[in-house]
């Protein structure tokens, strides 16, 4: 194989430009084999557009002999059993984030692919971002030495009541599955993870505070990692002007991400070291110096989805490493789960989470909340993945 072929499932606002992106900007070894989706008109446009051909059956598109590989780009019920054809059938899997809505399914998913032993990656492209990867390479060297608070508000996500009407899955509980937790969040919360690590257990509030959609609009939550070390995150879609802020402390010192800015304090001496050297019972402000500086940052931000296609292709054919395998991405989903049954049940949640929790929260919420206009997709998902789960 000298070229991955992909074929797009579901071309709406990422699909099409995934299609867009393997057909004209992939390179050496990324091509374009086929499109699906399941309004016909939308099929043929993009299928005649791109000069490959479309189906309307995503199964039939992959027993067409056409692709080598799947990206995954429908609404988030129908990641799992899609993926899980796909493996079946020894084809790679590239899904849009999250990776799934719930983490039964997910876990399902990543032990399809082991078990098929084909590659599966998530289009989590925040990874990609230089900023992000020289924060994490900081962290891993020990700049700030051991970290002991994790702090991260992305109120970046504004979305207008417009944006959830331009859909009738969009915010929705049998739809979507949820609000910016499962939409905008998971980007933000792959970043948490894996700069910041996995907390044991999760508090949370999660709350509709402004649009008129079924499903949340803002949550917060606080993550404790034990031995102290804590955590904290703000998501919201209702909330302007928007901020990203990323910070970390530690022992040695600080670590801060905002406004495009990567910024790091040195502290003179570990604050583990400085707490029994300090003379004074109650030290003057400053007396512990910390030095700060800004990071250079290299030119390219990155960023971008077309990366994460590339690097995944790129693994397909030499082994090389992509940028977020999916069992890397459960972590992400494991999150977005613990704050809906911290936050919807007001209790304190362990990880890992309970995959039977979850399912029956989300399905009574659906039962409590729904309106009836994400078409039930939920059930209709969740019955073609029981039934590839009996095979």
């Amino acid at each position: 194989m000298k070229k991955v072929r992909f074929g797009v499932i579901g071309l709406g606002n990422m699909g099409a430009p995934h299609s867009r992106w393997c057909a004209n900007d992939g390179g050496r070894g990324v091509a374009l084999g086929a499109v699906c989706d399941i309004v016909a008109d939308k099929a043929e446009a993009i299928g005649k557009e791109l000069g490959v051909p479309h189906f309307t059956d995503a199964v039939e598109m992959m027993d067409s002999g056409l692709i080598d590989a799947v990206i995954i780009a429908t609404p988030h019920y129908w990641h799992p059993p899609l993926a899980i054809h796909a493996a079946r059938r020894k084809l790679h899997v590239l899904c849009e984030k999250p990776v799934a809505s719930r983490i039964g399914p997910a876990r399902a998913m990543v032990a399809e692919c082991r078990r098929r032993k084909v590659a599966f990656g998530v289009v989590l492209h925040h990874r990609t971002r230089a900023i992000m990867r020289k924060m994490k390479q900081l962290v891993d060297a020990g700049a700030i030495g051991k970290v002991f608070r994790v702090e991260m508000t992305c109120s970046s996500w504004f979305r207008t009541q417009a944006y959830y009407d331009s859909g009738a899955w969009r915010g929705t509980w049998d739809g979507e599955g949820g609000g910016v937790l499962i939409n905008q969040a998971p980007h933000h919360l792959d970043l948490f993870q894996w700069i910041g690590g996995m907390p044991k257990r999760v508090i949370a509030m999660v709350h509709t505070r402004e649009h008129k959609i079924e499903v949340e609009d803002t949550a917060n939550a606080l993550m404790d990692y034990g031995k102290g070390k804590v955590g904290y995150l703000y998501a919201t879609t209702a909330e302007e002007p928007g901020s990203e802020q990323f910070t970390l402390v530690g022992d040695n010192g600080t670590i801060v991400c905002k406004g495009g800015k990567l910024t790091v304090g040195k502290l003179k001496q570990p604050v583990s070291r400085h707490i029994y050297t300090a003379k004074k019972s109650w030290p003057t402000p400053g007396e512990q110096k910390c030095t700060w500086r800004d990071v250079k940052l290299p030119k390219d931000p990155g960023g971008r989805h077309l990366m994460i296609i590339k690097a995944f292709a790129k693994h397909v054919l030499t082994g090389s490493e992509m940028y977020c395998t999916g069992k890397e991405a459960l972590n992400e989903v494991e999150l977005s789960n613990a704050i809906y049954l911290a936050g919807f049940e007001n209790r304190a949640v362990e990880l890992p989470v309970d995959a039977g929790q979850i399912a029956r929260l989300i399905a009574r919420l659906e039962r409590q909340r729904s309106t009836g206009r994400g078409g039930a997709m939920r059930k209709a998902a969740d019955r073609e993945f029981r039934k590839l789960m009996k095979k």
